[in-house]
């Protein structure tokens, strides 16, 4: 192997470990001072969070989310609303 193929295969392992986002299921907890519980111990507001278009006005308690959070950073962006299976029959 020369040197040129032990960089590639090098710079090739480091892309790959990157995770450039984080998935994340939220629940909001809080409907009128926005509080989202990402797990047991992790609770985000409205100042970590970034909408989109379809999350303009209040989003209601209970509500489950999918959530991307930037790599390194502290804002969490809300892709949309998860609907269990229990939900949907009802």
């Amino acid at each position: 192997m020369n040197f040129l193929d032990i960089i590639k295969t090098s710079v090739l392992h480091t892309i790959q470990s990157l995770k450039f986002v984080d998935i994340y299921i939220g629940q909001v907890v809080e409907e009128d001072d926005l509080k989202i519980k990402l797990d047991e111990k992790l609770f985000i507001g409205e100042n970590e969070v970034v909408r989109t278009g379809s999350f303009i006005g209040k989003i209601k308690e209970g509500t489950k989310l999918l959530m991307l959070r930037e790599s390194g950073g502290q804002r969490f962006f809300i892709i949309d609303t998860i609907i269990d299976n229990d939900e949907e029959t009802r």
